[in-house]
């Protein structure tokens, strides 16, 4: 890959966390809406469902009103925008942080390719300096690669 692929990269991993951005914020709007949300169980607020199954086990309520307590705290949260337990926005800066991983990754493998291409070219220009031909040099390579190799395979 080329400069122009790299720099590419690097812009849509930008543009990206300028939309992470934007939808943070959006986030914890809905996530304070979100948190806001209660039940009237006994004239308590009740913000989640195991406290709603508190007033259960604590015999103020029965199973069935407990059961329709919860329906609607969860009815009021999907209003609200929480959906299992992230809302919309929380689920796009999700996404958008996966795909801002996977781009880095790229990134950082493309440079890491170039840098070890450059070395290569480096070891080869010593390499003609010191009068070896490209096959002695090919061989050198192989045995630098297969001594990294062990190197790694034994731990050192």
């Amino acid at each position: 890959m080329d400069n122009a692929e790299l720099t590419a990269l690097q812009t849509v991993r930008d543009e990206y966390r300028k939309i992470k951005d934007k939808y943070m914020k959006k986030a914890a709007k809905e996530r304070a809406k979100v948190n806001d949300v209660y039940v009237m169980v006994c004239g308590e607020k009740c913000y989640t469902d195991s406290e709603i199954n508190d007033w259960y086990a604590s015999d103020y309520i029965t199973s069935e009103q407990s059961d329709k307590y919860i329906e609607k705290l969860n009815k009021k949260k999907a209003t609200a925008g929480q959906i299992d337990t992230l809302t919309k926005s929380e689920r796009v800066c999700k996404i958008l942080d996966n795909t801002i991983d996977n781009l880095t990754l790229e990134i950082r493998d493309i440079k890491i390719k170039e840098e070890q291409k450059l070395k290569k070219q480096e070891r080869w220009e010593i390499a003609q300096s010191q009068g070896c031909s490209y096959k002695e040099f090919l061989e050198l390579e192989e045995v630098s690669r297969q001594s990294e190799e062990y190197e790694k395979i034994m731990g050192m």
